[in-house]
């Protein structure tokens, strides 16, 4: 069986499966919705960064132990959500949430005491949530130029059916990486919009591969129509082909992920890198998972000639 994967030669009945695998996406796609709706009025917590929320940071250099960078996550005065490290130096910059000046006073005394520093020697640093929604609106924008240019390209190329698939896929992945990070309780950073929309990207890389793929079948069956036979040989073929481009687009990723939570410097990279990941995986997933039972529900397919 994981030889004839490898060498893209299963003889999987796609076209059987989607019926089954169409049934799995309405599944998906109501519990996505219900997440959704969730965060949005509050039922379920977005673990959203100071970038959306507001809140100050706190840089210092000076020596530190594990036990005291726990002492101040765990400390009642302020909420710290993060901090950040870096190897072959000492310094250290806490995020905290947005609280009056007086909580934020008391907490900037409090590193002073903790780390024996003068309180004018912590870099102090108010931020808004300005910069935060600048980004998710030029995100959101962004997000639908680019799927309105998709859809147009796609239908160029091949049919408008074929771009409401594609669509679909896109959709999926990004609700499917959301859903994750809020149940999980990962915290939203501006990088990980971007990222969110770096996964556009592959996602539709592989499902434009599988229309390709799909338009070269027709012509070597010499028919118009999409079939029983072309439907399955398609999808046995690009199997392979999407799992080994996913692998060697993750390995970069996760190697970057361990680098810089080695290096102390985790934080940027493992906010673009881990939503990068997630969404790797989920396209290779809904290139065939998801676009197979749209293309045999969709799409006229002419009877078998074995039929």
């Amino acid at each position: 069986m994981f030889k004839k994967l490898f060498l893209g030669t299963t003889e999987i009945n796609f076209k059987m499966l989607g019926t089954t695998f169409y049934k799995i996406f309405i599944v998906e796609t109501i519990i996505f919705i219900a997440i959704l709706v969730a965060s949005l009025t509050g039922i379920l917590n977005m673990n959203l960064s100071v970038d959306f929320t507001g809140g100050t940071t706190y840089q210092l250099d000076t020596i530190y132990t594990d036990d005291d960078i726990s002492d101040v996550l765990t400390n009642t005065i302020l909420e710290v959500s993060r901090y950040q490290t870096f190897e072959n130096s000492n310094t250290i910059i806490f995020r905290a949430v947005e609280s009056t000046q007086e909580n934020e006073t008391q907490f900037l005394n409090y590193l002073a005491n903790k780390f024996e520093v003068l309180p004018n020697e912590i870099e102090f640093q108010r931020v808004g949530p300005t910069f935060g929604q600048d980004i998710t609106e030029k995100g959101i924008r962004a997000l639908v130029i680019f799927l309105s240019l998709i859809a147009l390209l796609i239908s160029f190329r091949y049919e408008y059916r074929y771009s409401l698939i594609a669509l679909v896929a896109l959709l999926h992945d990004l609700l499917l990486t959301f859903s994750i990070y809020v149940l999980i309780g990962l915290e939203i950073t501006p990088s990980t919009v971007i990222a969110l929309l770096t996964i556009l990207g592959y996602s539709l890389y592989d499902t434009v591969i599988l229309f390709d793929k799909l338009k070269d079948t027709q012509k070597s069956f010499k028919i118009s129509n999409l079939n029983k036979d072309v439907l399955n040989k398609t999808f046995n073929e690009v199997l392979m082909r999407s799992i080994n481009t996913s692998l060697t687009s993750a390995i970069p990723i996760i190697s970057i992920i361990v680098i810089g939570n080695y290096l102390g410097i985790e934080g940027n990279l493992a906010d673009f890198a881990i939503p990068l990941l997630i969404g790797i995986v989920s396209g290779t997933y809904s290139s065939i998972f998801v676009t197979v039972p749209f293309l045999s529900c969709l799409l006229y397919t002419s009877p078998s000639p074995r039929d």
